[in-house]
């Protein structure tokens, strides 16, 4: 079982590029918001600035308002009068509704006059309620300018998410034919579905929460210091473990969550591969090897999801007890500091409401780590399809081709750059001619369809259209005059008519009708349900395959082209159709050079001309009865399918 689906995995080896090069890559598309950018980061120092003074604001509000002092000298002794000040050795207490003086130093009390000394407690009063409209204040201030920061860079991260997610589609549409033969449908949906909406996440949750956790970080260290060193020192002797932990934690967590991502990206490739095949895996009797391979790469996910666990249950745990054996020694020390008149009340506050605020950042990035690395990791992924080259589109020197000539000249080409399947194939097809291409199994007869439409490029040799090279052409214009009707047409959700023209809306509903009648085919959709306008289901499941064939018969009529490919088109229709389909192409071949790839050989007598592909080679060319008389390749195929010439 551990070699089953290995090469799935083997994304896991691959080396991601660094954080700092993907960061520069996706500055391309950041940069575009500078305005709003630089908007975003005012009102994130504003709102920082505003929390990191929140508790310093009631440490003075405790200190300077609540906890207030009032110190006076004695002035005269009789009757004692009392000057107000801040160095005096006396302080006015209220006891049981009465005012004293009390001297700091002798505990000597001296009761006074209450109707003059009241008023420093009326006023006392109306500074602490002054002072709560002022902390209200800010707290709403803080409210609006956070609100603010998260607007502007959520308009910032969406729209870099979202010309990222167009340009990646509009390069997947222009990019080398090979990319999509060798990675997955499921692969590729989740680089511009799943990926793109984790770096999303990364714009909406972690950006602009990771600038600020390393502002307030910074204002939290500046700021105890000023507040005050000796404390601030006794906070400072747990960063040692703090800042190791963390990095063993980055580097442990990065090394699991990769492992989850791109095994749930296998499992999602498994999964979408495997439901789409599943008629396959009922006929020949699958299910239990299905089960297990599924059961085997769960069991991976799994595995992985536990070690990431592990890695949390550590972290978490630690961060937590650092955090309160650092209050725990802040309280210690200033209690004491407190009894020693050193420090104040409102000092010790704030510097727990400071710790706090410096283990929270520390929290939230690790709880970000995940989304950060998914991030990272989903933009390394999309800026490795970017740097998948895009195919060759021609020079553009001739814009379309008009007559439909096509001719192969000692034509060489490999998909690995290895194996030859073409070895130098030559051969010459006429405007409007009918042309048949057979072979064996894996003798190139698909590669030439490929090469003509420039889905590949050949690496020696020319294939020359109309007489001029193609690669001299606009291919996105030829491919407009080249129609393909493979064995298993695709088609969309839609209605018939809607697969027929493309959705494209400009070529009317009668246009159609009328090439579905030059082609045979109307006699057939008009027994539809809806006729043209019958929905059908994705990829033409509700169709059968000959009426698959017709629609994408009559569409490539409709857009005429002048060079149609039948890829064994015919293969698997009934005679009705078929004969619909042959009467068909009697009558297009009038207007356009046809190419027929077939296995089975009785569809190609009709052809004018048989080229047989062998080993990469042309190998004979002729009608039916030639190759029949010359008793060679084509005879040897035709003796194997039938039991007597």
């Amino acid at each position: 079982m551990a070699s089953i689906h290995e090469d799935i995995f083997l994304e896991e080896k691959e080396k991601s590029e660094g954080d700092f090069k993907t960061v520069l890559r996706l500055w391309k598309y950041i940069k575009k918001y500078k305005l709003l950018i630089f908007l975003t980061l005012i009102a994130l120092a504003a709102a920082t600035l505003i929390e990191l003074g929140l508790p310093y604001v009631i440490k003075f509000g405790i200190d300077n308002v609540i906890n207030v002092e009032y110190s006076f000298t004695l002035k005269d002794s009789n009757p004692p009068t009392f000057v107000e000040d801040t160095k005096g050795t006396y302080v006015l207490k209220k006891i049981d509704n009465n005012y004293y003086m009390i001297n700091k130093q002798t505990n000597e009390t001296i009761e006074v006059p209450g109707e003059y000394y009241a008023s420093y407690f009326d006023s006392a009063i109306q500074r602490i309620r002054n002072f709560s409209f002022f902390f209200i204040f800010l707290l709403f201030a803080q409210f609006l300018i956070h609100y603010t920061q998260l607007y502007f860079s959520n308009i910032v991260g969406q729209n870099v998410v979202y010309n990222l997610r167009n340009d990646l589609y509009k390069h997947l549409l222009r990019i080398e034919y090979n990319y999509f033969e060798k990675n997955t449908p499921g692969k590729i949906t989740t680089r511009v579905v799943h990926d793109t909406q984790n770096l999303s996440n990364f714009f909406s949750d972690v950006i602009t929460s990771l600038l600020k956790d390393i502002a307030i970080l910074i204002g939290v260290i500046i700021l105890m210091l000023l507040l005050d060193v000796q404390l601030s020192l006794y906070t400072f002797m747990m960063l040692p473990i703090i800042v190791v932990a963390t990095f063993m934690f980055r580097s442990f967590d990065r090394k699991a969550y990769d492992k989850v991502r791109t095994r749930v990206s296998a499992l999602n490739s498994y999964l979408a591969e495997n439901l789409s095949g599943s008629m396959v895996t009922r006929l020949f009797n699958q299910e239990e090897r299905k089960e297990n391979e599924f059961k085997y790469m769960s069991t991976k996910l799994y595995e992985a999801n536990m070690q990431q666990m592990y890695v949390f249950a550590i972290f978490r745990p630690l961060m937590n007890l650092l955090y309160y054996l650092t209050l725990s020694l802040i309280l210690w020390v200033g209690a004491k500091q407190i009894t020693q008149d050193v420090t104040t009340f409102g000092t010790i506050y704030a510097f727990t409401a400071y710790i706090d605020m410096f283990f929270r950042p520390i929290f939230d990035i690790a709880e970000k780590f995940d989304i950060m690395e998914d991030a990272f990791a989903s933009a390394g992924k999309i800026f490795k399809i970017f740097g998948q080259n895009q195919e060759d589109l021609g020079k553009g020197i001739y814009k379309t081709i008009e007559k439909g000539k096509i001719e192969f000249d000692n034509v060489k080409f490999s998909y690995d750059g290895n194996t030859e399947v073409l070895k130098g194939a030559s051969f010459k097809i006429e405007p409007n001619e009918r042309v048949a291409i057979v072979g064996e199994t894996g003798s190139g007869k698909t590669t030439i369809i490929k090469l003509i439409s420039g889905l590949y490029k050949y690496q020696e040799g020319r294939i020359l259209l109309d007489d001029k090279e193609l690669y001299d052409y606009d291919l996105n214009m030829v491919r407009r005059k080249i129609a393909v009707v493979p064995q298993d047409v695709y088609l969309f959700s839609g209605t018939i008519l809607d697969n027929i023209r493309l959705f494209n809306q400009d070529i009317s509903e009668d246009e159609v009708k009328r090439v579905a009648k030059f082609v045979y085919a109307d006699q057939i959709i008009s027994k539809f349900p809806n006729n043209y306008h019958t929905v059908i289901t994705e990829r033409g499941a509700s169709l059968s395959a000959g009426e698959r064939q017709l629609v994408a018969l009559i569409r490539a009529v409709l857009y005429d082209a002048k060079i149609i490919i039948l890829d064994e088109a015919t293969a698997n229709v009934d005679v009705e159709t078929e004969f619909l389909i042959q009467r068909a192409l009697n009558k297009i071949s009038e207007k356009a050079t046809i190419i027929s790839i077939a296995h089975r050989l009785s569809t190609v007598k009709s052809s004018n001309r048989i080229i047989v592909v062998h080993e990469g080679l042309i190998a004979e060319e002729g009608t039916h009865e030639d190759l029949i008389n010359n008793r060679g390749i084509y005879y040897e195929l035709y003796k194997l399918q039938f039991e007597k010439i």
